[in-house]
């Protein structure tokens, strides 16, 4: 029997290449929405949350 093997990186290998953020380098969301700025963060979170409790309700 064959056996997959996974390596496990440390966080300094996994980030050793990567370079540091630039200014454009901002989350999007699945739907593509820029959320550039921490009021558009909160509103986002905010919108999952109330369809996370309307779902809940829903049953």
């Amino acid at each position: 029997m064959a056996r997959d093997i996974v390596r496990q990186w440390s966080e300094e290998e996994f980030f050793a290449d990567a370079l540091p953020p630039t200014d454009d380098d901002v989350p999007i969301a699945l739907d593509g929405r820029v959320l550039d700025s921490p009021e558009k963060v909160i509103a986002y979170l905010d919108e999952i949350n109330r369809r996370r409790v309307t779902s809940s309700a829903d049953g």
